[in-house]
């Protein structure tokens, strides 16, 4: 045994091969087993703040007053509704009519709920001149390659002078009867009347009271107002129809539930009754106003089954 193994034996230590390649090559055990530092990444850190930030806005609470003394522990406002907000408290959640707040809590909310339509209304401009832009786009000289024209049609052996074809009256398009009394309209038909003859639908069904059948795409509550909108479903994304009601006189309050899919009336105090549901077939009956914009507005309207 040479003075280097003795050295070894001698001290409880027996050196490897491995090791010792390790040890020439400067490894460092401590830096391997030391923990990472984190690196830096704004966008991380952007997103990170925005959720912290908006978690912060929806579990803030605080305790409501209400004009009748009573104080709601703990509220947090779940959504606004046309004529309140839906808040959840200590003792449940409940829907509470303007009236009921406080003077100050009921303009802060007020203030709150417009700022939120105004926001939603910006989103639906952007979101129409996108599609409008987009079916610009889409117009008659898409896809027509670059540099070259379309060559005019041939004229027919058969003519008898140059400006015959020309002088051919268009076919007249067909016209729908007149309305009958109780005449029930789909309402995805009169979107598509509107759409292929505006100005045949708008003479046959503007100013006129009939009945609409359709399907129920979701309900729109009106902020201080006592109305509230329905909306059918509708076989074109840029058109649709709008019926308008009022509330029924015995009900202090009309607000949605389950995300928009559920229209909730209450005539009394702690009392819901449920109107209508998303995806229910419906036939009303109103005066359709016309097309305005991207609306086929009916007013005044009734439940008919």
């Amino acid at each position: 045994m040479d003075n280097g193994a003795r050295a070894e034996v001698k001290n409880g230590i027996r050196a490897l091969p491995a090791l010792d390649a390790l040890a020439k090559t400067g490894f460092n055990w401590a830096d391997k087993t030391r923990p990472r530092q984190a690196t830096h990444h704004p966008m991380r850190h952007a997103i990170l703040f925005l959720l912290w930030a908006g978690c912060a806005v929806f579990a803030q609470t605080e305790d409501i007053s209400m004009t009748d003394g009573k104080v709601l522990k703990n509220a947090q406002v779940i959504q606004f509704e046309a004529d309140g907000p839906v808040i959840k408290h200590d003792g449940g959640t409940n829907h509470i009519v303007w009236n009921d707040l406080s003077p100050a809590v009921r303009r802060r909310y007020q203030a709150e709920a417009r700022k939120q339509k105004e926001k939603e209304i910006q989103k639906l401009k952007r979101d129409l001149a996108r599609a409008e832009a987009e079916a610009a786009r889409l117009g008659p000289g898409v896809g027509q390659p670059e540099g070259k024209t379309l060559a005019p049609p041939e004229q027919s052996v058969n003519s008898t002078a140059p400006g015959a074809a020309a002088d051919t009256p268009p076919k007249p398009v067909a016209q729908p009867p007149p309305l009958k009394p109780d005449e029930i309209v789909d309402a995805a038909g009169l979107v598509q009347q509107f759409k292929n003859d505006p100005s045949g639908a708008q003479r046959r069904y503007r100013n006129k009271v009939f009945r609409v059948k359709g399907v129920i795409e979701r309900f729109e509550p009106k902020l201080f107002i006592r109305k509230y909108d329905v909306i059918f479903e509708s076989p074109d994304r840029f058109v649709r129809v709008v019926a308008a009601f009022d509330y029924p006189g015995d009900y202090r309050t009309v607000f949605t539930t389950q995300r928009g899919q559920m229209l909730v009336g209450k005539p009394a105090e702690n009392t819901e009754v449920t109107l209508l549901r998303a995806g229910q077939t419906l036939v009303l009956q109103g005066r359709c106003k016309g097309a305005r914009d991207t609306e086929i507005v009916f007013t005044g309207c009734a439940v008919v089954r």
